[in-house]
């Protein structure tokens, strides 16, 4: 059974072997999946809410591009960090890529979610990114050959981002009253479980996952504590917390039952975000960016 979950899912496919037949030079594609966090602007392309869309400001406007993009950020997000570290061109949303794929695309749709009733009509979910990408697989094999294509997603790492809405089972009474908390965690574990070998299947075999943070200190959340004294919400961490160690045990489980599975877990982002938000003067005007770290991670996998 799967769950109407929001899979703010980041499973990004990062070749580096794979370059086209006519350069015959090492090259790197980057393959996105996922929500709010990682999306450059696919929901500018459907029929959405307003709010549902980054294409205004405050978005964007710190100077870096210019004007808003698509992405839920004043700036540049993890994905735009990933591609700088790479030395690629920014990787497009769905609909602006070429049919040559070959530096990769980014399917991530604000508000996303595993099922198609999640915002159903609003949101491109993860399901339909799986799709897409589908077809993009195929495009790859009509232009570069069935082989070539086969070992750009052998040789790939996919990572998946955290998933950040577990704050729902706290903030909407039907998920409250629909399910206890050790039981949506095992729901979302399924979810993220059945991705993962998803995607196993369709020949990727290198995983980079990152942790939930401590959810309970998300803004919202910090609102909506009882004590009302702008404190973390502890409940809503501490199942961050399970979620995190329950992905960790799936992860060891798929290393020894899936053949050349290989994976990185960055159990730290949990801890990093915690610091940030507990003891912020300590970083100072030196403190490496959550996403700088995101790439430095994703680097070291896609180098093994």
């Amino acid at each position: 059974m799967r769950s109407s979950l929001f899979l703010p899912l980041l499973l990004l496919l990062c070749s580096k072997l794979l370059g086209s037949p006519a350069a015959k030079k090492p090259t790197a594609a980057l393959f996105i999946f996922g929500d709010t966090t990682v999306s450059v602007g696919n929901n500018n392309y459907i029929v959405t809410l307003k709010g549902s869309r980054a294409n205004r400001p405050p978005y964007g406007q710190n100077g870096f591009f210019g004007q808003p993009t698509g992405r839920f950020s004043d700036g540049r997000i993890i994905v735009d960090f990933i591609e700088e570290y790479a030395k690629l061109p920014p990787v497009p949303p769905y609909p602006q890529a070429s049919s040559q794929y070959i530096h990769g695309v980014n399917f991530a749709s604000g508000g996303a979610g595993v099922l198609p009733e999640t915002h159903q009509g609003l949101v491109i979910d993860l399901q339909t990114q799986l799709k897409q990408f589908d077809k993009v697989k195929s495009s790859l094999s009509s232009e570069l050959g069935d082989s070539e294509a086969n070992e750009l997603i052998s040789n790939a790492v996919l990572h998946q981002h955290r998933n950040k809405r577990l704050p729902e089972l706290f903030g909407q009474s039907k998920t409250q009253e629909a399910f206890a908390p050790e039981e949506y965690v095992g729901l979302v574990i399924g979810n993220i479980s059945e991705a993962i070998q998803e995607l196993y299947e369709k020949g990727a075999r290198k995983f980079g996952i990152l942790s939930l943070p401590p959810l309970g200190c998300l803004p919202s959340l910090r609102a909506a504590n009882p004590k009302a004294d702008g404190t973390c919400l502890e409940e809503a961490s501490s199942l961050a917390l399970a979620h995190n160690s329950a992905v960790s045990a799936v992860l060891i489980s798929f290393q020894y039952l899936l053949e050349k599975f290989k994976y990185a877990y960055s159990s730290g982002f949990y801890a990093w975000l915690y610091d940030l938000v507990h003891d912020p003067t300590r970083f100072g005007k030196q403190a490496i960016h959550p996403s700088k770290k995101c790439v430095q991670i994703g680097l070291r996998i896609a180098n093994r």
